[in-house]
C-alpha cells in the first residue's frame, strides 16, 4: 500500500508505480518490504520511512535501482517505456495464467 493511501491523501496514478516497485521488490527478494513486522508497524513505516530496499541489491542492475517516497518523482514517464511494460500482452492474457494456477 502505497504512503499517499495509508496516510489518506489525495492519490492519483503514481500509487501504482508504488505498487508495482513493491511487487518487483516481492519477486527479488521472495517476501514484501517488512514482511516480518505486524501490518500497522509496517503501514507506519511505509508512511514514515524511505521507500523499501531490495534485500538481495545484487541481483538488480544498477540502473533498475531506486524508488521515491516523493509521488511526483514516481510517476516518470520513462517508465512507460520501458520494456517490461511495453511488450507485455493485453490485461487480458493473464486471465488464463490465473485461471491454470488455480488449479494448483
Amino acid at each position: 500500500m502505497a504512503p499517499e493511501l495509508i496516510s489518506r491523501l489525495p492519490y492519483g496514478p503514481e500509487v501504482d508505480i508504488w505498487s508495482l516497485g513493491v511487487m518487483v521488490i516481492e519477486m527479488v527478494d521472495g517476501e514484501p518490504p517488512y514482511f516480518n513486522e505486524p501490518p500497522l508497524k509496517a503501514m507506519k513505516m511505509i508512511r514514515d520511512n524511505l521507500p523499501p530496499r531490495l534485500k538481495n541489491l545484487h541481483k538488480v542492475r544498477p540502473r533498475q535501482r531506486g524508488g521515491d517516497q516523493d509521488p511526483a518523482r514516481r510517476a516518470r514517464p520513462q517508465l512507460l517505456k520501458h520494456p517490461f511494460l511495453t511488450k507485455a500482452g493485453p490485461p487480458a492474457s493473464i486471465v488464463p495464467l490465473m485461471r491454470q494456477n488455480r488449479t494448483r
